[in-house]
């Protein structure tokens, strides 16, 4: 009864920190680069378009989300804001909020289900103490919790990945053949969700190789059993519900890929990255879990694998194999570094738990028995000292990303200030563009990268623009030479929008992600957003 108390409380703290602030950015729409692909999909599915050309994920993720934005219709139409689909579709230009909403939601909510998993895992290899402590460890893990308010296929994937990961692990304990199918039918929904899930071929064939070496009698019959084919079979099979178009639009999917790794090999090379696996050492892991989670989980792998070499070998194979693959490429997002997170959890709750039981056996004399209430304390202190670094940078990027985005505040006060029809020119990351009101009708000067001017209409404009908004912030995004030698002309400034301080060299920023919120070093920053400077022309008259 104890336990279920402890598992749920973690439960419910894991959901808290996961849904808290999951409206942020709204009504701003790139907030979080990324969700509206994905939303996109949706919609198209909705519109009966089964066949979009977006080939950068598997559809697995969309469809799901295509089945929440039904039953959002069926809600809407009971309380009559829908009579049909095309009506539900109309609310996405004038009331995206719940598009947004529902995404998220979807996101958390299996980052929160990913807490049981762990539990799960940990409760089914070693016993419910070291289950209960990577589950508590999941809940406040950074770098999960944070990406589990995006709309994105990250921690849905990883989901997938760890409960498959886990059913191997059972199944060549039980040597059970229909866990290896389940297996299989899990892994391959996680592929359909997004590709790196394929990596769960290293532990599959790890189970293979040991079994091979755990049955030297049976050494000839080993490799024919059925967990393979089993395994294989029911992957595939699931794997095809997200990729239709490998077989319906072979050709395509082929060039999109050929994109795609192409993206992937050359990443961006003027950020001067480094190399992968050192970056997701010394930053994505670094900060999203703290440096006492992270060496826990590192050495109690190392532990694993010297004390229990075979189930080491079942349950660190994916992260393994995910992690080398994962830094052998040049697109070094964070996020990428997501899988390997509920496998470190596990690591260092074996670690703990080891540690726990060692010190607690310590501090009873010979002739006492061994205190499971001590053990249970000292397990608990440790846990919370190793994930208090973790738990902080919650509570701060919480805080952060609950209050208004900058970009909000800017559009709010063009509204409120500036008169319908004037032109108005961005400068910066075009991800921190700020989101202006239609109804205003304002002239939006867009920058033509390949003849390297401002264009109206699709033709270049005569005069300076009536408005010129600068973005600064850490983020790349460099202002053209033409915007500075038109603040070089009669321009003044008219407000300042003040997201955080700046510079500061203990902030980071994931610089190839468009995220206008700090992975660490949160300190001094008030919202999310970039900076802005507005300027207005002197002969435009003050509003």
């Amino acid at each position: 009864m104890l336990q279920a108390a402890l598992l749920a409380a973690i439960v419910v703290i894991g959901g808290v920190v996961r849904f808290w602030g999951l409206g942020f950015g709204l009504p701003h729409t790139q907030a979080r680069p990324d969700e509206t692909f994905l939303i996109d999909l949706a919609r198209s599915f909705l519109r009966g378009d089964f066949f979009p050309t977006f080939y950068d994920y598997p559809w697995l993720y969309g469809w799901l989300l295509t089945g929440l934005y039904l039953g959002y219709y069926v809600w809407g139409r009971l309380f009559g804001f829908f009579h049909s689909i095309p009506d539900l579709l109309a609310s996405w230009p004038v009331h995206w909020e719940p598009w947004f909403l529902i995404d998220r939601a979807l996101s958390a909510s299996a980052g929160t289900a990913s807490i049981l998993v762990v539990f799960w895992i940990g409760r089914r290899i070693w016993n419910v103490s070291t289950g209960l402590v990577a589950a508590f460890l999941l809940s406040v893990a950074f770098l999960h919790v944070r990406d589990s308010h995006f709309g994105t296929t990250d921690i849905t994937m990883t989901m997938l990945v760890t409960v498959s990961a886990g059913l191997i692990v059972d199944a060549h304990l039980t040597r059970r053949p229909g866990r290896f199918a389940l297996a299989g039918l899990v892994g391959g929904l996680a592929a359909a969700t997004k590709y790196n899930a394929l990596m769960l071929a290293a532990p599959i064939i790890a189970s293979q190789v040991l079994a091979v070496i755990e049955l030297p009698r049976q050494r000839l019959r080993t490799p024919l059993d059925a967990r393979l084919v089993l395994f294989g079979a029911a992957f595939a099979a699931a794997f095809a519900i997200g990729v239709p178009f490998v077989f319906l639009d072979r050709e395509r999917f082929l060039s999109a890929m050929e994109v795609l790794g192409g993206s992937m090999a050359t990443g961006s090379p003027g950020l001067g990255l480094g190399n992968g696996w050192l970056h997701h050492l010394q930053f994505s892991l670094r900060y999203g879990l703290g440096l006492p989670f992270l060496i826990a989980g590192l050495a109690g792998a190392a532990a694993i694998l010297i004390v229990e070499p075979a189930i080491g070998a079942l349950l660190l194979s994916f992260p393994l194999a995910y992690y080398a693959a994962a830094g052998s490429i040049r697109n070094l997002f964070f996020r990428y570094a997501i899988p390997v997170v509920p496998f470190l959890c596990l690591t260092a709750a074996w670690l703990i738990c080891r540690a726990a039981r060692y010190i607690a056996s310590s501090a009873t004399s010979a002739t006492s028995a061994f205190s499971r209430p001590r053990y249970a304390v000292v397990a608990a202190v440790l846990a919370v000292l190793i994930a208090a670094p973790s738990a902080i940078s919650i509570w701060q990027f919480n805080r952060i990303i609950s209050e208004t985005d900058n970009r909000v505040m800017v559009a709010r006060w063009f509204t409120e200030h500036v008169p319908p029809g004037h032109s108005v020119l961005q400068s910066g990351s075009s991800f921190g563009y700020v989101q202006l009101d239609g109804r205003m009708q304002y002239k939006f000067w867009v920058w033509d990268r390949s003849r390297r001017v401002f264009t109206y209409g699709g033709v270049p404009p005569v005069g300076p623009p009536d408005w010129i908004l600068v973005q600064d912030s850490p983020i790349p995004g460099a202002i053209q030479d033409v915007v500075k030698d038109y603040l070089r002309q009669d321009y003044v400034l008219a407000q300042q929008f003040t997201a955080l301080s700046l510079p500061d060299e203990t902030r980071l920023y994931d610089r190839q992600d468009a995220f206008f919120v700090p992975f660490a070093g949160f300190h001094r920053v008030q919202r999310p957003g970039p900076n802005f400077l507005l300027y207005k022309r002197a002969d435009v008259p003050a509003s």
